[in-house]
């Protein structure tokens, strides 16, 4: 379950401005959980990007991230990116599930906030689609099976421009 200083964390958040599409990614970089690789937002530039931010205690979260590392491997190229932050308090819950349900893609550690303050998290799981240039074109709040499709078309067009 969600502590309560992470529920005063999100009721916070909400008090930000979110992020608008058409507006750059604000920039980040960590320690990816599942690979130990240093990832940093800016070195993506030149591709397409999925930015999903999610959380071992919420449902639709733990449906996406299965779904979008299948859409990731039938997209299968090296002009796309999918990079997921957790934003559990306790990062074991992240690995704990990452462990049950490994993806090919980084996953990053925001357990204070940090990377998603700036874009305007208020509900979980939220993703961002940027542009080639850094710039979201995109934003979807929640997940059900089947958005992956919608999502792919939109990354496929992407690829194409």
């Amino acid at each position: 379950m969600a502590s309560k200083t992470l529920k005063a964390l999100y009721l916070i958040l909400s008090l930000v401005q979110p992020v608008l599409a058409q507006e750059f990614a604000p920039l980040f970089s960590g320690v990816a959980l599942n690979t130990d690789q240093q990832i940093s937002l800016g070195d993506y530039r030149g591709k397409v990007v999925f930015v999903d931010f999610w959380a071992s205690w919420c449902p639709p979260c733990l449906a996406s991230l299965p779904a979008y590392d299948q859409m990731r491997q039938e997209i299968s190229t090296e002009e796309f990116e999918i990079i997921a932050i957790n934003v559990d308090e306790n990062t074991e819950d992240a690995l704990e599930f990452l462990e049950e349900h490994p993806v090919g893609y980084p996953v990053l550690a925001d357990p204070e906030g940090q990377i998603g303050i700036p874009y305007g998290i208020r509900t979980l799981p939220r993703s961002f689609l940027l542009d080639r240039d850094g710039q979201i074109v995109a934003s979807y709040k929640s997940f059900k099976v089947g958005d992956e499709i919608k999502l792919k078309q939109e990354i496929t067009r992407l690829l194409e421009q």
